[in-house]
């Protein structure tokens, strides 16, 4: 396989120029603390909708995925950050087991799980935190056999950061790490108007755009490349045929930047207007959605929205075998 640096390389020298696939570089240290101030943006409704949906529905969520038994539950979540909206469901679950819950956050960011776990003894101080510093996408992540019902939380649209054919992978390799009545609760950022969409990822106070030229700024600390910043912007453009926002850094001359790998000098040859394509946010129709949950062997059970239609809270459930 090929590694990290080989890949950021290759997708610099290719025409397009494209890092979408390699969402580590968003999150290191710098990049995290970044994105926790967008999810405080006006503009960024994804964050703000999502929290709404689980404080009014989190009692009903947690009943619904034990269905209803009588069965000891415990929650993985993926990509999970500082874990400031998942406490409101773990509070819920504390609330109906009675007693102490296992929580095993996965996420890249060190620094991120240290104040998630801070944060919850606070919060929620019946929830066992067990951390795992892991790539979701590339890292295997082994859950310990468990008598009960395991959740996997998946928010944040995280999802949509993904292709479709990388979203399956994502999510059956979930599949595999549950048994049948296991459950996946997905947060989905659905199609609607681009008036909406581009706002929510170019806000006002230029967070976001601080958070996709960090990149750059990480390729310069940890890769040995020199990128200028002021020689590069951030810009968004709505795909209407793929149906998703993309992130792109736009080089603002002609230009070389250079990377010392190993000893290997590299130069990066740079057009006024070519870009970098940073990320992906698809958005989703429920057929789409549907179809990439089933093609990951899930079935869908429930679905809570907001009066807008915005964002989809989705249970889906691990079919018998």
């Amino acid at each position: 396989m090929m590694n990290v640096a080989n890949e950021i390389l290759s997708g610099l020298v290719n025409h397009p120029k494209s890092l979408s696939n390699l969402q580590c570089l968003h999150y290191d240290h710098e990049g995290s603390l970044i994105f926790e101030k967008i999810v405080l943006q006006d503009e960024y409704y994804v964050a703000r909708t999502e929290r709404s949906i689980l404080k009014s529905n989190a009692d009903e969520i947690i009943v619904k995925t034990v269905d209803n038994r009588n069965k000891r539950l415990r929650i993985v979540e993926l990509g999970a950050g500082t874990a400031s909206k998942t406490s409101i469901l773990l509070a819920a679950a504390v609330k109906h087991q009675g007693s102490a819950i296992d929580y095993f956050p996965i996420d890249i960011s060190s620094s991120a799980l240290t104040e998630a776990q801070s944060s919850l003894t606070c919060l929620v101080p019946d929830v066992c935190v067990i951390p795992q510093i892991k790539n979701y996408v590339t890292d295997e992540f082994i859950l310990p056999n468990f008598d009960g019902c395991t959740l996997v939380i998946y928010i944040g649209s995280s999802i949509g950061n993904f292709s479709r054919e990388a979203a399956t992978r994502i999510l059956s390799h979930v599949h595999k790490q549950l048994k049948a009545g296991d459950a996946l609760l997905l947060g989905v950022d659905m199609c609607q108007d681009p008036a909406v969409l581009l706002p929510a990822y170019n806000d006002k106070n230029g967070v976001t755009s601080a958070f996709h030229l960090n990149v750059l700024l990480h390729l310069n600390r940890e890769f040995g490349y020199n990128f200028d910043l002021d020689q590069f912007r951030y810009k968004v453009i709505w795909n209407k045929h793929h149906s998703r926002v993309e992130k792109h850094v736009e080089s603002l001359c002609s230009q070389q930047v250079k990377c010392i790998n190993q000893s290997e000098e590299h130069i990066i040859y740079f057009n006024q207007g070519e870009t970098i394509h940073i990320e992906d946010s698809q958005k989703f129709t429920n057929e789409q959605i549907t179809m990439l949950l089933n093609n990951a062997a899930f079935q869908i059970e429930h679905i809570w929205s907001d009066e807008h239609k915005w964002v989809n809270i989705i249970i889906a459930r691990v079919l018998p075998k």
